[in-house]
């Protein structure tokens, strides 16, 4: 299982090698160094819908008050999820 990566509002590209079982979310969410700041950070994001486990992707740049996955469109909420020593997991549902 891949995790998708969006650059902003934009689609979905798989990131080659990793896996939501491979490590913490920390080796995921990271800050762009600024001697690279042509790539943008990347966030923790879960899409959550009632019951069903969350799906975690990460959004590359910054956070959209809605984004698109799996031809649904999630909102943003204020709801984060803890990720350890990383940055909050930002938590979506569907709109």
């Amino acid at each position: 299982m891949t995790i998708p990566v969006f650059s902003g509002a934009a689609v979905a590209r798989p990131v080659p090698g990793v896996s939501v079982l491979d490590g913490r979310m920390s080796d995921f969410v990271k800050e762009v160094p600024a001697q690279s700041p042509d790539e943008p950070d990347a966030h923790g994001v879960d899409l959550v819908d009632g019951d069903e486990p969350a799906v975690r992707i990460l959004v590359r740049g910054a956070l959209p008050a809605t984004l698109e996955h799996d031809g649904r469109t999630w909102a943003a909420t204020d709801e984060t999820h803890d990720a350890g020593d990383a940055p909050a997991i930002s938590v979506y549902r569907p709109a």
